[in-house]
């Protein structure tokens, strides 16, 4: 067995510390580092801690480029676990929002000669996107200078995602007529917002209703998010609407504060998650204590820090989209034992199981490689999860039905308005609006796709 280190995670947030694998080390090779060997390293790796360990085939090619040997080595059905070489940048996923700092759409649009148009959902603020003007419900109709259509969408905005400055050209639409703006220059400028982005009272609604669009579970802020709860819960809130349509996961530690500060009956002992991996690793149950103890950047936050926030809800609104992902989705698959959890929405992303950060950490070190294996399937403290395929709203809304988009928490928004309606009591799940557009390209799935946090020891 070769020397590695691992970190243990959900996806892409982490679930326990660190570890070490010792016995029956071979020495330590000399010269240079081959291909063979650094394939060698990756697969011993998957022999421990793969959740298919008994797919890996048994005498692969090992002169393989390591990225091919990975690929090659995979079961068929993971989606998910990942290599990386942290010296060559030319290995990392990217996102659009992560390097320019917006998400967007590209949806069907009669209007134009084309038949497509592209709908900014969202807005990074502090990025480089938000300087130059541009904001949530912005249409453009050119990426760097291309009129987009149907056919080159994601080709357009595959080059934009890879690239380092690309630009994209700004459209205002007044009815049938659709006038071209000067086009906005877009230059990689990676920002960590506060991912609470908005938190205030719906007014109109019929229950005293609070509404919060959180969008990254960052250890960093969960003072803030404490803060607005205290702030929730001094106002008399009986309802509150959790908008995590764009919501690529994180941290384990935010996930079980979250959970804690809005469900009624849990104490520190009670189980968050439980987690299950192959023959050599078996099965394991994390308390929102031990969970709360392993924040990603930040001091942890105790049990007992989060009394004077904690709503105690009947029951939660929570907003998805297709790039809800990770510790989003264990959100909301792990509130359900504790409160009743109306979902509105798109279907989640489905990663459901966890994964290990796995690094050679000799000195000198001789493998520059990472891999991230999927290494457990997650479920609730009822034992409920298996939602590979994702997690189906029981309200199905495609927020692009309604044109323009509009600001995040407007009581007229599709997902909020039909939120709003259900507190009314109209609670059928009916069909919803015929206005839904087909999506050509949706920029944040590469983002969920990517979704990935290491948790320091």
């Amino acid at each position: 067995m070769r020397l590695f280190s691992c970190s243990f995670f959900l996806g892409s947030i982490v679930l326990m510390t660190a570890c070490s694998k010792k016995d029956d080390m071979p020495p330590v090779p000399t010269g240079p580092v081959t291909q063979q060997e650094i394939n060698n390293w990756v697969l011993d790796s998957m022999r421990y801690f793969y959740l298919w360990n008994d797919q890996l085939p048994a005498n692969p090619n090992t002169s393989l480029e390591t990225v091919a040997f990975f690929t090659g080595i995979k079961y068929t059905e993971d989606r998910f676990s990942l290599l990386y070489n942290p010296e060559d940048p030319a290995t990392y996923a990217t996102d659009i929002r992560s390097k320019y700092g917006i998400d967007y759409s590209i949806i069907n649009w009669p209007q134009r000669p084309e038949g497509v148009i592209g709908v900014i959902k969202l807005v990074v603020p502090g990025s480089y996107a938000a300087a130059a003007g541009l904001k949530r419900g912005s249409y453009f109709t050119r990426i760097n200078g291309t009129s987009l259509t149907a056919a080159n969408a994601a080709t357009l905005s595959e080059q934009l995602r890879t690239a380092t400055t690309g630009t994209i050209t700004p459209a205002t639409v007044s009815g049938t007529t659709i006038t071209e703006n000067t086009a906005v220059l877009l230059q990689g400028r990676p920002v960590t917002p506060n991912p609470v982005y908005t938190s205030t009272l719906i007014n109109g609604a019929t229950r005293k209703t609070g509404y919060l669009f959180y969008n990254a579970f960052i250890d960093a802020y969960n003072t803030s998010l404490l803060d607005v709860f205290r702030n929730f819960k001094s106002q008399g809130i009986t309802e509150l609407i959790i908008d995590i349509r764009y919501n690529t996961g994180g941290s384990l530690a935010a996930a079980a504060m979250l959970t804690a500060l809005i469900a009624p009956d849990v104490t520190d002992q009670s189980v968050f998650v439980q987690y299950s991996g192959n023959n050599r690793l078996g099965s394991r149950t994390l308390s929102f204590a031990t969970a709360l103890s392993v924040p990603e950047n930040a001091d942890p936050i105790s049990f007992s820090t989060l009394t004077s926030a904690r709503l105690h809800l009947p029951r939660i609104f929570l907003l998805t989209g297709s790039q809800t992902v990770s510790a989003a989705e264990l959100l909301v698959n792990n509130l359900k034992p504790y409160t009743k959890v109306i979902q509105i929405g798109e279907t989640t992303v489905g990663k459901d199981k966890g994964a290990v950060l796995i690094k050679d950490m000799r000195s000198p070190r001789r493998i520059p490689w990472v891999v991230q294996p999927l290494t457990y399937r997650l479920s609730n403290a009822d034992g409920n999860g298996n939602y590979t395929h994702g997690i189906a709203p029981q309200y199905a809304v495609d927020e692009m039905s309604q044109q323009p988009l509009l600001p995040l928490g407007d009581a007229n928004d599709p997902l909020v308005a039909k939120a709003l309606s259900v507190i009314a009591g109209n609670v059928r799940a009916a069909a919803e609006s015929n206005n839904s557009h087909r999506h050509f390209y949706d920029a944040g799935r590469q983002a969920a796709a990517n979704s990935m946090v290491i948790i320091p020891r």
